[in-house]
């Protein structure tokens, strides 16, 4: 049987419904610094959001103009009713925007549980304490919506099993990046994204299966590229034009730092035998986490450099959310550290389906100017 995890996101309520139906709470989500594991050791299902392009009209009488189409989407479908099933919204502080948003819908839905999970900045003893006290805190109020009590039984089991969904995932993305073209990039992307709206020991089969069934042919040529940013599910789910285009001009995506890729908190919970699962959960929760707002960008591009020489990336192509100020506060940093070490770097902004002429042209040009090139310094 073929695994498509692109069936997953074209039916993307349907994984939440069924964990309703046995009496599970979900709880919608935006960003993984969200501490999941501790909300699926409560029996709580998270809900990552996912983009859906549209003219967001009811939206345009409570955000202003200029905020980015994710925060748009999150309020149109909250208040719609498309996400009715989910007992409330958790969000992380990656931007102000978000932040602010989580207030407005408080107040247009008073009846919703809804929270702001924000890791300290720090990262010495007493932030370990608060942290850990916010932790206690959430599951005490996810109790109170109906949620089994936490435990450590019950946290140890939800960290082992998210532990082995980033394994699997990171397997996905090592056998991508040394067979290029082996796996489409809309597979990777959808797996990941899929990881975000169905309960992991399921996701977890269904990576099994998908890494068997991956087989390595001849090795295709081509010019290697990576991406980082943000890319809307429908270009994912959807076959949108970005990777017709990649097709089509023989560009093989090797690696991504995007938020609905590789950023997916892919760093293991450290196993400490006898130690305090919630006290692991905390150290994770305070270590790097996969947004410009707690990664400088300096780290960031490390990381973009060093995926180029594992993998023979020839450039870098920023798919850019128009009006997200965190992302475009780090992109002069990036590019500019990119170029010193001689990594070609493009930027597109993107806003939810993305235009055909132009972007073609400007990929077209950028791929063409690379090929032949690779990165080796």
């Amino acid at each position: 049987m073929q695994i498509d995890f692109g069936d997953v996101l074209r039916e993307r309520h349907r994984w939440a419904l069924e964990h309703k139906e046995t009496g599970g709470l979900m709880m919608g989500c935006y960003s993984a610094m969200v501490p999941e594991e501790l909300m699926w050791s409560c029996g709580v299902l998270p809900v990552q959001f996912l983009m859906s392009p549209g003219d967001y009209g009811e939206s345009q009488a409570y955000l202003p103009p200029y905020v980015c189409d994710c925060s748009k989407s999150i309020f149109e479908e909250y208040v719609n009713g498309t996400y009715s099933y989910l007992d409330g919204l958790m969000v992380s502080h990656v931007c102000e925007t978000i932040r602010g948003l989580a207030g407005i819908l408080s107040v247009r839905r008073p009846d919703r549980f809804v929270h702001v999970f924000t890791a300290p900045a720090g990262n010495d003893a007493g932030a370990r304490r608060y942290l850990k006290a916010e932790l206690i805190g959430l599951a005490d109020k996810l109790q109170s919506l109906g949620a089994v009590p936490m435990s450590e039984e019950r946290l140890e089991e939800a960290i082992s099993v998210y532990n082995e969904n980033r394994a699997l995932i990171s397997e996905l993305y090592r056998v991508r990046g040394g067979n290029p073209g082996t796996v489409e990039p809309e597979q990777v992307l959808s797996a990941v994204l899929s990881a975000g709206i169905m309960p992991k020991p399921q996701h977890n089969q269904m990576l099994h299966g998908f890494l068997k069934t991956i087989h390595k042919g001849p090795e295709k040529t081509g010019t290697r590229i990576i991406l980082s940013g943000l890319l809307f599910e429908n270009e994912v789910a959807g076959r949108g034009n970005l990777f017709s285009i990649f097709r089509e001009s023989n560009a093989l995506v090797v690696w991504d730092d995007l938020a609905t890729g590789m950023r997916y908190r892919f760093e293991r919970i450290e196993d400490l035998e006898g130690g305090d699962p919630l006290d692991r959960l905390v150290e994770s929760l305070m270590g790097p986490q996969p947004a410009p707002l707690r990664s400088p960008a300096e780290g960031k591009a490390g990381q973009l450099l060093q995926a180029a020489r594992d993998y023979g990336g020839e450039g870098v192509i920023f798919l850019i959310p128009k009006y997200c100020d965190p992302i475009l506060f780090n992109i002069p940093t990036l590019t500019q550290i990119l170029k010193e070490h001689g990594l070609p770097a493009l930027c597109l902004e993107v806003s939810g389906s993305l235009p055909e002429g132009q972007m073609r042209t400007r990929v077209e040009a950028f791929l063409e100017m690379i090929s032949g090139s690779p990165f080796n310094v």
